[in-house]
């Protein structure tokens, strides 16, 4: 047998063998990320990594579990550090299959995540970044809720932009970007349809209708989250905020 076919084989066999561990390994970390186990969901895929570096599906869950952390960990070198291999796990999940819906995803917040430690220009650059990469993963699968989220999330943040931005980007580009609360909440209240048990979807819906005055709308989103299972802080953090909005008194400690 010659040593080039001996040496390829030897690798099929490899990979054949590694399949199920990684499947495995994926299988438990999407467990330990449900319940809220950030760092061990990360340690599953990391391991998953190291089997195979190419993977795609082990690189979009990568991406997210560093991306996931940036918020809780300090200090903030440390935050930005998360948020920039959050990003190379998305990049190099889109240079293996630049058709993965997820992969786009990913890079769009990686990119959102990375805006709280650059200057107001590159923000802005950014910002187009996060658009393009949000409405890419949609049309390549427009069942996903959470992309749909974020479409509205940019939308709302540009349209409702300080002023201090709204200058530069008229200096730098000639202008914002076209964006609208109406826009804001169409994208939101679809995220809303694919997935209505998501309480961050609603909250967002609703702080939007605040804004554009649809104080009813704001409220009926609101009394949804109060009738809807907190699966984690934030939740709970957005049924406080929902109490808070409808005038009611804060839950009963436990």
């Amino acid at each position: 047998m010659k040593p080039l076919l001996a040496i390829a084989l030897l690798l099929s066999f490899r990979a054949l063998a590694e399949e199920p561990k990684i499947a495995a390994l994926l299988k438990h970390g999407d467990a330990e990320e449900k319940q809220g186990h950030t760092k061990a969901a990360l340690a599953d895929f990391q391991a998953a990594e190291n089997l195979d570096a190419k993977n795609p599906a082990v690189l979009v869950r990568l991406s997210k579990q560093y991306a996931d952390l940036v918020d809780v960990t300090l200090p903030p070198a440390a935050a930005e550090k998360l948020a920039h291999q959050a990003l190379d796990c998305a990049q190099r999940a889109l240079d293996l299959d630049p058709k993965l819906a997820k992969a786009h995803l990913r890079r769009a917040i990686a990119y959102g995540k990375l805006t709280d430690f650059v200057s107001n220009k590159t923000k802005l650059e950014y910002s187009k970044i996060i658009k393009d990469e949000a409405a890419k993963s949609i049309e390549l699968d427009p069942t996903d809720d959470l992309a749909w989220y974020v479409l509205g999330r940019w939308h709302a943040g540009v349209a409702n932009v300080s002023g201090v931005l709204r200058v530069l980007a008229k200096v730098v580009y000639g202008g914002m970007p076209a964006a609208s609360n109406e826009e804001a909440a169409r994208c939101l209240k679809k995220a809303t349809e694919l997935a209505p048990q998501r309480i961050q979807h609603r909250a967002e819906l609703a702080r939007i209708y605040k804004t554009m005055g649809k104080a009813d709308l704001a409220a009926k989103e609101w009394q949804a989250i109060l009738a809807l299972p907190a699966t984690d802080s934030d939740d709970e953090k957005e049924k406080t905020a929902a109490r808070e909005s409808l005038g009611l008194p804060a839950a009963p400690r436990l």
